[in-house]
């Protein structure tokens, strides 16, 4: 992952300020009696005056202790405190990447602060030099309580959510962006305290996968790999893309082309240099042009292409005749020059057109394709930006039984997921009246990727809410293929790379293509082993937490991918029938796509947050560099 700074933290705190100053308390609570909850680990620790005194470099006074380990992506951690005098103050401190928060406990009070250190920026905002490190402590929120004090409950959860709870009462929730790994204790002032950390066990979690209910065949996934960026990968980049193509599964190349700047003429399609700019921020251009040498090279490695133009050349106007006739003309040029048409060409990218046009641009769009000797070209619908959108357009392409029947495939972008990310089943109604609205008709899912600057960042928990969005689009829309945004885009602005690509040429690698985030890895924890093919299969899991998915191919291959959102360990207990697992391949904050043998000894688990996908299905790999060169 690209190490910049990142000042949309900040921007992001001052958007949403905490609800109380620091010095006042806005609630004052009673707390109930503490009771040990059950299915926990108890870690004892100890500090006290002993082991105050000493100093740590940029961290201040104070006796210390150090948890061992790394915390999960999300976690629930609770402090039981059997000692804690009246007049020391206890600070839990988690600490993370770009980041992290604090809660400090004195007597009658809790304050909970997030805390911004990977800019020197925050210097500045701060008003102070910090003595080792920049760092900037947004504004906190305190609580006053009431009662004794005997236990204090932290949870970060895969909505973006963070919550305090005392005694088991929940008293401070916050939304946080901050990925965490590790956590200590700080004690200042006069006094002791005792107590032990507690950690959730493992649930026991069963899936019944049910290999006779059967739904889609997949097509698979990909994106778009603009030409641009390409361009800028050295050669040993340009292997290594393949590589990551082939690995990686992102062999559906959806094109940007050139429209705007596309001549009358139609001898420009895949000229660089006329590549339409479509900026980002302060960003050089990323173009929108094709490029046939490397489709070719695509196709070479069993890749496949879907066309569609976004905006229009000027000179097709209104008539629905010249726009087929371009449509048609690319199929012309990439049957030329790569050996075959695409395989499916979408209406027009999210660009809203009346019901009527709709209707006249697919039918003309189908008669002249079939004209031209391409009836096995498929078509999908005008795609939206969003999915209530696209229920609109449904029902549009719906209103005429003809454009209907020529469209082979619904398509839609889901861009107002991202309002659904502090409650993600908040989204599972709208999925379920896309589902209605296009009936029997397979579904692409065009185009995802997180495009709000408020969760435009580099955390690996927004990649996880991208995760739970693949689960609903393989389970309740059913989705054939799943594209994400950009597979490669050159960025200067590295928030443009975080969450809108899955990779970025990176110039201090030497050009070489680079996971822009965590994104890379959660779409590859359902790609990577999903191959064209593969047809999704019913899977059950006990655990409404414990999100799965299962897929067996043509061979007896099978593919189970589940994601745990929970903030518990999950250990699997799976019931499918012949099912004899190969690999385990892992998805967290630590492992990018970790592959090891699976041991049918032991029960697979997975940890809160995390990704494992059971699998006998091969890897992809690039057996040989592509023909004509890595370029």
């Amino acid at each position: 992952m690209t190490r910049q700074s990142s000042i949309l933290f900040l921007l992001a705190v001052v958007a949403c300020p905490a609800a109380g100053a620091p010095d006042a308390v806005a609630t004052v609570v009673e707390l109930p009696s503490w009771r040990m909850p059950d299915g926990v680990e108890a870690t004892p620790f100890e500090l006290g005056q002993a082991s105050t005194g000493f100093r740590i470099w940029g961290g201040g006074t104070g006796a210390r202790h150090y948890f061992e380990g790394l915390l999960p992506a999300v976690f629930e951690r609770t402090l039981i405190l059997e000692k804690l005098d009246g007049d020391a103050a206890l600070t839990w401190i988690f600490t993370g990447e770009r980041g992290g928060f604090t809660i400090t406990a004195k007597s009658g009070r809790v304050e909970l602060a997030q805390r911004f250190y990977d800019s020197p920026a925050f210097n500045d905002i701060a008003g102070v030099k910090p003595s080792r490190h920049p760092e900037w402590k947004a504004p906190a929120t305190a609580v006053g309580y009431r009662g004794a004090l005997r236990a204090m409950t932290v949870t970060l959860d895969h909505r973006l959510g963070l919550g305090l709870a005392l005694n088991g009462r929940e008293v401070l929730r916050r939304t946080c962006w901050l990925d965490v790994s590790r956590h200590q204790l700080r004690l200042d002032g006069k006094g002791d305290v005792r107590g032990a950390l507690l950690q959730p066990r493992a649930e026991p979690v069963s899936i019944r996968i049910d290999p006779a209910v059967r739904h889609q065949t997949m097509i698979g996934f990909g994106g778009i790999a603009t030409p641009t960026a390409y361009a800028q990968l050295s050669d040993e980049g340009c292997r290594r893309w393949w590589q990551l193509v082939c690995e990686y599964n992102l062999l559906i190349q959806r094109e940007y082309p050139n429209g705007q700047r596309l001549n009358e003429a139609m001898d420009n399609w895949d000229r660089l240099t006329d590549a339409t700019p479509h900026y980002y921020g302060d960003n050089f251009p990323n173009g929108e042009i094709s490029d046939f040498a490397y489709i070719k090279k695509l196709r070479g490695l069993g890749g496949k292409v879907w066309f569609e133009f976004w905006a229009l050349p000027q000179w097709v106007g209104d008539d629905v005749e010249k726009y087929a006739a371009a449509m048609v003309h690319y199929c012309q040029v990439s049957h030329e020059k790569v050996g075959a048409p695409p395989e499916i060409v979408g209406i027009q990218n999210e660009v809203p057109q009346s019901t009527e046009r709709w209707h006249r641009m697919t039918i003309a769009l189908r008669r002249g394709l079939d004209a031209a000797g391409f009836a096995s070209v498929r078509i999908h619908m005008s795609d939206d930006g969003t999915l209530a959108g696209g229920i609109k357009r449904a029902a549009a392409f719906r209103a005429n039984p003809d454009a209907w029947a020529a469209i082979d495939f619904a398509a839609t972008h889901m861009y107002d997921y991202q309002k659904h990310f502090a409650d993600p089943d908040g989204f599972d109604a709208t999925l379920a009246t896309w589902k209605e609205a296009v009936g029997d008709k397979p579904f692409l899912s065009t185009e995802l990727c997180v495009n709000d600057a408020r969760y435009q960042l580099p955390c690996y928990r927004v990649a996880l809410l991208m995760g739970e969005l693949y689960h609903k689009n393989l389970v309740m829309a059913d989705a054939a293929a799943i594209c994400y945004c950009w597979t490669l885009l050159n960025v200067e602005q590295p928030s443009y790379g975080w969450t809108r690509a899955l990779c970025v040429p990176d110039p201090a690698l030497g050009f070489l293509p680079t996971a822009s985030s965590h994104q890379l890895r959660v779409f590859g924890a359902y790609s990577r082993r999903v191959h064209e093919g593969m047809v999704r299969v019913d899977a059950i899991s006990s655990s409404p937490d414990l999100l799965v998915t299962a897929f067996q191919g043509r061979q007896g291959q099978k593919t189970l991918v589940a994601l745990n959102r929970a903030t518990r360990p999950m250990a699997l207990d799976i019931h499918w029938p012949g099912a004899r697992f190969t690999d385990v391949e892992t998805a967290d904050p630590f492992q990018p796509n970790t592959i090891r043998p699976f041991d049918a000894g032991n029960s697979p688990s997975v940890a809160p947050g995390a990704i494992v996908t059971l699998t006998s299905e091969p890897l992809g790999r690039l057996a040989r560099v592509p023909t004509e060169g890595t370029r």
